[in-house]
């Protein structure tokens, strides 16, 4: 599809938005100079920016009125042919100065490959619907830009798991943007190519699952606690059942865990961190970090589990659950 000037002026991340190289093009080439094909006059030219066939490469066209006939071809004559190549000139003189690079000019115009964009990482959140039957829907949500969100459905409607199509996106008004992806990463690919959809840069996607994440966050908290001996109280309800699970950590410095990556602590940590997992899904659990420190203080962090981050608790929530021990405030693990 065509992308007019005007879709320069919308965030740059929207659902449905154009590629991000089409976008590039559009941007390097001035309204002013190069208006859309809309906005043709008499005598006047225009341009269509496209997809240019492959990831990377966008497609300027060039379309030329004079007054025997509106061009879309270079014409063959002197005069109109000299015209043509002067604008051409000026396609391929605004993409150079904008970074393009493999510029090729065509009989319609000018093909060539956007620069990579550098910019920050865009964090996806993929969520397991919070009903258990639900089996094979998923929540994407990004947090750094809340509009941003989709289902992942499997198509494994009632438990019933012959028949499916694969597992395919649907936007925020629940229309189908993605093929169906029958593999066991398929939540994963239908997940980016929602963020295509979107018109973010596939090296800038990430993908992250509710478990990577709480497992991040478990961590976070460890840091947060500062070095020493850390005990971690994840509590959560599970079908209507409060479900407790705890696990140790031992930190020599800032950041520093002293258990082994694949040891017997670490494989409690991860116990722990599916059930910051499950509070997560459903929006609701606590995780409390008791900590004893080498000059034999002590104190104790209170966090609430939100759908995406984990919230310190207030000081009058956390003192029941500190047993007397001194308490202390931790920031907001995202």
């Amino acid at each position: 599809m065509p992308v007019k000037a005007t879709a320069t002026t919308k965030p740059r991340y929207h659902e449905g938005a154009p590629a991000w190289f089409v976008r590039a093009a559009r941007e390097a080439l001035p309204v002013e100079d190069f208006p859309d094909l809309d906005d043709l006059v008499r005598g006047g030219h225009a341009v269509t920016v496209t997809h240019g066939g492959e990831v990377g490469r966008a497609s300027v066209q060039l379309t030329m009125d004079t007054a025997q006939k509106c061009h879309m071809f270079r014409p063959k004559s002197a005069g109109p042919g000299a015209r043509w190549d002067a604008l051409v000139d000026g396609i391929v003189a605004r993409l150079e100065k904008a970074g393009f690079a493999n510029i090729r000019r065509t009989t319609m115009g000018v093909w060539a490959n956007a620069p990579e964009p550098a910019g920050e990482e865009v964090e996806f959140l993929l969520t397991p619907d919070a009903d258990l039957e639900n089996v094979g829907v998923y929540h994407l949500t990004c947090a750094k830009y809340p509009k941003l969100t989709a289902r992942i459905d499997g198509g494994y409607h009632h438990g019933v798991t012959s028949g499916s199509g694969g597992f395919m996106a649907l936007n925020s008004k629940g229309k189908p943007v993605t093929a169906g992806y029958r593999t066991p990463d398929g939540a994963i690919r239908a997940a980016r190519d929602y963020a295509d959809y979107c018109g973010i840069p596939e090296h800038l996607v990430k993908i992250v699952t509710v478990d990577e994440k709480a497992l991040a966050l478990l961590d976070a908290a460890y840091d947060a606690a500062g070095p020493g001996e850390h005990t971690a109280v994840v509590t959560a309800a599970v079908n209507t059942y409060s479900v407790t699970e705890q696990a140790d950590s031992l930190r020599l410095g800032s950041g520093d865990p002293a258990e082994g990556a694949d040891g017997y602590r670490r494989e409690r940590q991860k116990k722990a961190a599916r059930l910051i997992a499950h509070a997560m899904t459903t929006g609701n659990g606590v995780l409390v970090i008791r900590s004893r420190y080498p000059d034999q203080s002590a104190a104790v962090r209170g966090w609430t589990l939100t759908r995406t981050a984990a919230v310190p608790m207030p000081v009058a929530d956390l003192e029941p659950l500190a047993d007397g021990a001194p308490t202390a405030s931790g920031p907001t693990l995202t």
